[in-house]
């Protein structure tokens, strides 16, 4: 994009682009769980991929940056109906004993999803990848008119023929449904088929919200999703040579880590997943931490392999079980009645944290960009002492010495963390005088 003369891109450009589908998901995520309920799971998936695919398009055909942020936030709403019923549709619709690995699909095919991106933008010019990155929208769209809704939603309504037939369509001619319809009726009766939000606060489902909470505040929390946003950005003030295939073994290792998670999840269980991937995650991002710090701090430049390394683990780490369970648990916690519900709300709430930990403890997404921009396209970093220093030895001399006059960095005061680095133009060191200054001067 930033090669298009039609739009141009700059650290402020590229905040906006990367924040705005969160805050299109914030705005779209409160009412989604009514309109699922409303119109059931598998309407709720065919009306949203087409609203997908007018964002893709809108973006491809943009003219200028507001029409492509139009884009990006149409793309973010429909995700907050889409995270909320294609989840909910895979956890309904398997039986008990697949609940695990076939309702952990969706975070694999959104993993393919990323991998695609990340396939197009390297390889495609932006519009084109654009394009490309509509295709899952249509096809998604023409496998879903040939699945039923969820029979869950159907007893829910209060079609038990309806029901019926879907579970049969689902569980194949020769399954003997009535055991497990009876009980799915049982269920519906026992806790009601009216939708409150208070519910979400009752004994019976305060529990199973609050660990719902608690997990996306864990996946959130972990940073990894920050890593993969700036993946190629960490990747070239690293001094990672070819950043697009960094970025696409980055890809791959996703696919990887969250294919180990689907086939794992009903063998190993949900909690040795959960502490393994935040092990693995922790572990990873502490040395990452180390890296820059000796790479910026201290001044020792580590091998560029590190960076690489950790990032991959990292990764894989997070896909092993911090990409995956929070949203299995978001929606196999509750019950029928307010599954949609509770989904929702836990989905609003992972998108507050996501736009919220973007800031990174206070920080906008331009100081971040421009640190690590910086890092990515000076090679000699000064810091704020050796600069004083020079300063006081410029300022205290008639004669300026050579080594003043070496172009420094322009004047800018970047913060990341607790750490401060100053760099300053020789203009801002040596104090050029002004006239009345030269005249006092001479008069000496």
């Amino acid at each position: 994009m930033d090669a298009d003369p039609q739009i141009q891109m700059g650290t402020s450009e590229n905040a906006w682009m990367v924040g705005i589908i969160a805050m299109a998901a914030v705005v779209g995520s409160p009412v989604a769980g009514r309109v699922i309920d409303l119109l059931g799971r598998r309407t709720t998936i065919l009306i949203m991929c087409p609203v997908t695919l007018i964002g893709w398009v809108t973006m491809a055909l943009a003219p200028n940056l507001a029409l492509v942020l139009t884009g990006r936030a149409i793309c973010g709403a429909s995700t907050a109906f889409l995270f909320s019923a294609v989840p909910v549709y895979c956890s309904e619709a398997p039986e008990a004993r697949l609940r695990g690995r076939l309702g952990s699909l969706s975070s694999l095919f959104i993993t393919f999803g990323v991998v695609w991106s990340y396939i197009t933008g390297a390889f495609f010019p932006w519009r084109i990848s654009c394009y490309l990155c509509a295709a899952p929208c249509i096809l998604t769209t023409a496998a879903m008119l040939f699945v039923p809704e969820s029979p869950y939603w159907l007893l829910l309504k209060g079609r038990r023929e309806d029901a019926e037939a879907a579970l049969q369509w689902l569980r194949g001619p020769n399954y003997d449904l009535f055991e497990e319809i009876t009980e799915m009726e049982a269920k519906l009766t026992s806790v009601g088929r009216k939708v409150e939000f208070r519910e979400l606060w009752r004994p019976r489902t305060r529990k199973p919200f609050l660990l719902a909470l608690f997990m996306m505040t864990l996946q959130q929390g972990s940073g990894c999703n920050i890593l993969m946003m700036y993946t190629g950005t960490i990747f070239s003030s690293a001094g990672v040579v070819n950043v697009n295939m960094a970025v696409l073994y980055t890809g791959l290792v996703q696919i990887a880590g969250t294919l180990f998670s689907v086939l794992l999840m009903d063998h190993a269980g949900r909690r040795p997943m959960i502490v393994l991937s935040t092990f693995v995650m922790g572990t990873s991002t502490v040395t990452l931490g180390v890296y820059y710090y000796m790479y910026n701090v201290v001044g020792e430049h580590g091998p560029s392999w590190v960076p690489l390394a950790t990032i991959l683990v990292s990764v894989f780490g997070y896909c092993l079980g911090s990409r995956t369970i929070p949203w299995l648990f978001a929606t196999e916690l509750f019950n029928t009645t307010i599954r949609s519900t509770a989904n929702s709300v836990t989905f609003f709430y992972n998108r507050i944290l996501n736009f919220i930990i973007i800031q990174t403890k206070g920080k906008t997404l331009e100081q971040i960009q421009e640190y690590f921009e910086r890092k990515s396209n000076t090679n000699t970093t000064y810091s704020a002492e050796s600069i004083d220093n020079r300063q006081t030895a410029c300022v205290s001399t008639s004669n300026v010495p050579a080594e003043c006059n070496n172009s420094l960095p322009t004047a800018s005061t970047h913060t990341l963390g607790s750490e401060t680095e100053k760099s300053i133009s020789v203009e801002s060191i040596i104090d050029k005088p002004t006239g009345s200054d030269e005249e006092e001067i001479e008069d000496k």
